[in-house]
């Protein structure tokens, strides 16, 4: 059972870290608009005319880029000051309803309509709740049949807060060449430790492990099947900085997943 201290702790970091965030993301970031948006619009798919649900919605940006194609968009977020941000961008001719709700409360979640979404979207947010079964088992509940869920996540096996960027320089037959990988010691134990999403931000938040295994049994438990998954990385950057993804062509920071 979920400890509800650890969950009211957990949102209000959030919200003290809210408006620090919006003034960082604006719509969008580096990682959002190059890995996680373009891979999440490809799972989605049409979304025109649609009704879609945007869990965890920060200040809303994707809810935004969602309606902007056409979509009704409910969305979201445990952080008051995220949605209060969120309605201060939001033009009124974009059809979104903002609320603020607990991504982990099944019967709040349930109120938002059976079989009423066409897809439910959940962008880089299931590593920071502390508890996903909740959202995973609503979530089949709120999508019509026919309806997708489609979510993103760091990746476990090779961006988590324990994992530690590697830089070398080896000799291939003479030549002296700079390689660029990850290390890690810690996988399939789930586990909760702080960690900073962004640089500088004011304090670290709560951040929650688990393996790819412990994702997907949560999502089929909830009666769910994996009908889409992509790895997004950055292309080579010879002039990123060394701990960047960037140096890292071949080794994807995200998840991105779609269930039906």
């Amino acid at each position: 059972m979920m400890d509800d201290k650890l969950m009211n702790d957990t949102r209000s970091v959030w919200e003290r870290l809210a408006a620090f965030w919006d003034d960082s993301l604006k719509e969008g970031n580096d990682f959002q608009k190059r890995l996680i948006m373009p891979a999440t619009d490809r799972l989605l798919g049409v979304v025109q005319g649609q009704t879609i649900l945007d869990a965890c919605c920060g200040n809303g940006n994707y809810a935004r880029v969602l309606a902007s194609r056409g979509a009704t968009v409910v969305a979201f977020d445990g952080a008051p000051t995220f949605i209060e941000r969120a309605r201060q961008r939001t033009s009124p001719d974009l059809s979104i309803t903002y609320t603020v709700m607990d991504a982990t409360d099944h019967a709040a979640l349930l109120e938002l309509g059976i079989n009423r979404f066409d897809a439910v979207v959940c962008s880089m947010a299931l590593m920071d709740l502390p508890t996903i079964e909740p959202l995973f088992q609503a979530t089949r509940k709120l999508l019509k049949p026919t309806g997708r869920f489609v979510f993103s996540v760091c990746h476990p096996a090779f961006n988590s807060p324990r994992h530690i960027h590697t830089a070398e320089l080896i000799s291939d037959n003479g030549k002296t060449q700079q390689r660029f990988g990850v290390k890690t010691e810690y996988y399939l134990t789930e586990y909760e430790t702080l960690s900073e999403g962004l640089l500088h931000q004011p304090e670290p938040h709560p951040i929650f492990h688990r393996p790819i295994s412990g994702i997907f049994n949560r999502a089929f438990e909830a009666g769910f099947v994996v009908d889409g998954f992509e790895e997004p990385s950055f292309p080579y950057e010879k002039s990123a900085n060394a701990f960047s993804f960037a140096k890292r062509p071949e080794i994807p920071p995200a998840l991105v997943v779609r269930l039906r």
